[in-house]
């Protein structure tokens, strides 16, 4: 029977993020409550907000996506005395509906005029404590003119403790981003032929990512070819040369739903002959994912999977081996010397990924998205096969 037309019907990946799919309703509030308990614990009155992120997560926002960078702004202020959110806007569209337009201050090019709506909002000029994840010169010498008794302190350490873990409606939202990230990867393993550049295979990733309707996360490390011999580097751009027939293609797309993304990877073949000792490469790339997977339980440490990696024999690879995932990369990050004394806390989403490299025949990549459950990682992402075998 075809289901009446309806919110129970809007449940494609354009839904907004107030209909189907997750109680988004749910997923701010819980959101904002993990947020505010971490201010109390960190001992901060008030959040002064310019990072993307770091405003969505607080705020349930949605917000153009762009390329580049951009100065910092007072993009989000939350205050621990009233519980509110306020936000830098001028009209209500992205606006979720428990922020009221009152709660909103206007766009200004003029300093006078913004501090003046900032010392306007309830109780942020009590505030004895601010955190803030970025600042500029002028908002630095002018913070004690809107919170005159406060103190600057650094948001990180509450946003990472309310980030760390993640609610049932960011699991859904995150095994959507998989789903999405799969699509991706199936619709570029078809494209992989000799003579395809990578940028084309980028252009496709994009159409695909676009044609789902959702946005494309800001990398271009999407499809690149090892050689076989020479250097084989881990490429983070995508470039205009021609794979060659037999040249091992790396594929690690990811993707985004209503801001959380989820990662995948797989290596595969271009042309119908692999080169010599494919089959081994791919070997030692899956038992280097599959002991990462094992040491991913909860209490462990960054340590115990620089441990496991190790124990497989293999050198430090070049990327890192985990970080956290949700609305873009999180802490932890585990690699390349860092992340040793890092936790790994159950409820928490982290991205693994294994890369290995050989003279003669290329480099391997297997990329996963899991869960870090009571029991150990559950994949949030399949493990798509090798393309290639020998």
């Amino acid at each position: 029977m075809t289901p009446a037309l309806g919110r129970e019907a809007n449940v494609g990946t354009m839904a907004l993020e107030d209909s189907a799919r997750a109680d988004f309703e749910r997923l701010r509030r819980q959101r904002r409550h993990r947020l505010l308990e971490a201010m109390a614990v960190e001992r901060l009155d008030a959040l002064v907000l310019g990072r993307a992120a770091n405003v969505r997560y607080a705020s349930g926002a949605r917000q153009l996506w762009r390329a580049g960078s951009a100065p910092f702004g007072p993009a989000a202020v939350v205050v621990l005395e009233t519980r509110r959110v306020h936000l830098l806007s001028v009209w209500d569209e992205g606006v979720p509906p428990e922020i009221d337009h009152e709660d909103l201050y206007p766009l200004t090019w003029n300093p006078a005029h913004l501090l003046a709506a900032l010392k306007a909002i309830p109780g942020l000029g009590r505030a004895r404590r601010v955190g803030t994840d970025g600042l500029t010169p002028m908002f630095a010498q002018h913070l004690h003119e809107i919170a005159p008794s406060a103190e600057l302190a650094d948001a990180k350490p509450a946003f990472w403790g309310a980030r760390r873990t993640k609610t049932v409606d960011e699991l859904a939202c995150l095994q959507t981003a998989a789903a999405l990230a799969e699509a991706a990867l199936q619709d570029l393993c078809q494209r992989v032929e000799p003579g395809v550049s990578e940028r084309e295979l980028l252009a496709a990733y994009y159409e695909c990512i676009g044609n789902l309707g959702v946005p494309a996360p800001p990398s271009e490390s999407v499809a690149f070819a090892t050689p076989a011999h020479g250097a084989v580097d881990f490429c983070l751009l995508a470039r205009e040369r021609a794979i060659g027939d037999g040249e091992l293609v790396v594929l690690s797309p990811g993707a985004l739903y209503a801001g959380y993304e989820a990662d995948v990877g797989t290596t595969v073949l271009a042309g119908a002959t692999p080169p010599r000792g494919a089959g081994r490469l791919a070997e030692r790339c899956r038992r280097g994912l599959d002991a990462l997977l094992d040491a991913c339980r909860p209490g462990a440490t960054g340590a115990d999977l620089f441990r496991s990696w190790e124990q497989t024999g293999e050198p430090p690879p070049p990327v890192v081996l985990a970080h956290g995932l949700g609305l873009g990369v999180e802490p932890p990050v585990i690699g390349l010397g860092r992340g040793a004394s890092a936790s790994v806390d159950e409820g928490a989403v982290l991205c693994l990924q294994s890369w290995v490299s050989a003279e003669g025949t290329g480099g391997c990549l297997e990329r996963a998205t899991v869960l870090v459950a009571a029991d150990g990682a559950q994949l949030l992402t399949r493990r798509a096969p090798f393309g290639f075998s020998g």
